[in-house]
């Protein structure tokens, strides 16, 4: 109990009974021991037991909490590295689930020659000079070869042309004339899907990718492939495949004519087949030879990152949901789109950085830079060692010589769909050749390898489920404890303390102490109280009570 010390006041006699704040406590304590859940602790104030007894078991219970305390912090450890794991999800997942590849055809031969003096007529004026046609010839030349990952002109070649005077002819448009389209290089009646046949210009639609112009079977990029997922719906459009081997997917053949090359050109007979997701724009080419039948096999994978990982910064997990927000710098294309292309923006970022211009053959129209006009090839062909190469960030610290090149931070889908290949290419027969030489033919069958493919999912590895259960695990593995001894002892260390002071009328005493306390202030700052060993003067009436003040002069100032 706190006593108050004032002569003025009288002694509070009812409080001889009462107990002070830390034999409260102490009673409180011995009280939660008879009734704790938590092994070890009724023993602390277990009167039967001897006072070694207790002691045993005090340090018991001391090593029980160190070592909960010390799993702890492992736990916690483990849980804050917040590592990541890929497991097989499905081993037996139907291929039907998934959208079939598109399959671009890409000739290596980029313009159709035969229209060279249609293209005249229709890009230069009538009185053109010869000057100007000499110069546009030679652009179209350049134009057979124009890919953006390999523009294999030099710089000294293309000096001796001068370009400025055919600026004004659009090369999107140019390229778009004298393309290879489906007409001239796809073999009627040839195209078949799932052994039934097609019309083969009504799905092999001209796209871009970074090797130009190409036709591009199941793809949903362009605007002739959107009215087919809006015909067909998108439940059947991109297409699927329920089949796999040879002869279950996509057939067709191509037929080549050597009119469509310039005399004097340096360009192959080469057709390089194209296997990507149908929202992306560009990949990887296989290259096929002539009078050749070749197999292309595709294997699926699919790859789905939990969105419990969803806390992790994207560079962590190493991909992005599609409803995260994500700053591409662009908006011509949808979220999904924009994630699976991000290379391919990255690419036109350097060429609006190097060249400053963009060139719709290659990548999507940007209204914010200008087109590349035939000048700008040059450029192109200036820095072509960097446009030919994608640079790892960190791949210069494994070799000697740094070599330039475009380093793209993108990240790929969270919900990826990837599709490998594998092709097998075998001459064709006699009996299968054309009869002139002039025409080279090529047969092409891409088909699933696997009817039945591999689903992975990336998780957290240690979650909060796994943190709470493990930890509920070792608390009762060291303390015989719960999470209801837990809440029990909240509970005795809040609400049932307070219930328990508030029985022994502690409340009631405090006020009063605190009461006593506020009044023997008040009269030590009036001088009604001295706080020397002498005594006080009796009080004046007559005198009014005065504040202490520093500078008074009182005996008994501060």
């Amino acid at each position: 109990m706190v006593q108050v010390t004032s002569a003025d006041m009288p002694a509070d006699k009812d409080k001889d009974g009462d107990k002070s704040f830390l034999e409260l406590v102490r009673s409180y304590f011995r009280y939660y021991c008879d009734r704790s859940t938590i092994h070890c602790v009724r023993y602390l104030y277990d009167v039967q037991l001897h006072n070694m007894e207790r002691l045993i078991w005090g340090v018991l219970l001391v090593t029980s909490v160190t070592l909960c305390c010390s799993f702890y912090m492992l736990l916690s450890e483990r849980y804050g590295a917040q590592k990541l794991q890929t497991v097989i999800e499905d081993s037996q997942y139907p291929v039907f689930h998934v959208q079939f590849p598109a399959v671009g055809v890409c000739t290596e031969n980029r313009v159709n020659w035969s229209k060279l003096e249609a293209a005249k007529a229709q890009f230069l004026p009538a009185n053109a000079s010869e000057d100007v046609v000499e110069a546009f010839v030679t652009l179209v030349k350049y134009m057979t070869m124009l890919r953006f990952d390999n523009f294999e002109f030099s710089t000294s070649e293309m000096e001796d042309t001068n370009f400025e005077i055919v600026d004004f002819v659009s090369l999107i448009s140019l390229a778009n004339f004298l393309v290879l389209r489906c007409e001239d290089i796809l073999v009627p009646d040839s195209c078949q899907w799932r052994q039934t046949s097609f019309n083969c210009c009504d799905y092999f639609l001209l796209e871009k990718t970074e090797y130009g112009l190409c036709l591009v079977f199941n793809s949903e990029l362009s605007y002739r492939s959107q009215m087919l997922v809006k015909r067909e719906g998108p439940a059947f459009y991109p297409k699927h495949n329920a089949k796999a081997g040879q002869s279950s997917g996509l057939n067709f053949n191509l037929l080549l004519n050597d009119s469509f090359k310039s005399p004097d050109s340096r360009v192959t007979d080469n057709v390089f087949i194209m296997i990507k997701p149908p929202t992306q724009m560009t990949n990887v080419v296989y290259s096929i030879r002539p009078n050749t039948e070749t197999h292309v096999a595709v294997r699926p994978q699919r790859t789905r990152t939990d969105y419990n990982t969803r806390n992790i910064p994207p560079k962590r997990r190493n991909c992005y949901f599609e409803d995260e927000e994500i700053d591409f710098g662009m908006s011509r294309l949808n979220k999904s789109a924009l994630i699976s292309n991000c290379r391919t923006n990255c690419h036109e970022s350097y060429l609006v950085r190097l060249c400053n211009c963009s060139l719709p053959i290659f990548f999507a129209r940007n209204e914010k830079v200008r087109n590349c006009t035939a000048s700008s090839l040059r450029c192109i062909s200036r820095h072509n060692d960097i446009f030919s190469y994608d640079k790892h960030l960190e791949e210069d610290s494994y070799f000697t010589a740094s070599k330039p090149g475009m380093s793209c931070p993108c990240l790929v889908s969270c919900d990826l769909l990837e599709y490998f290949t594998s092709t097998t290419t075998l001459p064709l027969s006699p009996m299968e050749l054309p009869a002139s030489s002039a025409l080279k033919v090529f047969k092409v069958d891409v088909h699933y390898q696997v009817d039945m493919m591999i689903t992975y999912r990336t998780s957290l590895e240690f979650t909060s489920i796994d943190l709470i259960a493990n930890l509920g695990g070792i608390f009762g593995l060291c303390l015989g404890a719960s999470m209801v001894s837990g809440v029990e002892l909240i509970y005795f260390l809040t609400v049932g303390f307070a219930v328990y002071l508030y029985d022994n009328n502690y409340y009631a005493i405090l006020r009063k102490n605190l009461q006593n306390k506020w009044t023997m202030g008040l009269r030590y700052l009036r001088n009604e109280v001295s706080h020397t060993r002498q005594e006080a003067h009796p009080a004046d009436p007559k005198l009014k009570s005065k504040l202490r003040h520093p500078f008074s002069s009182r005996a008994n100032v501060w």
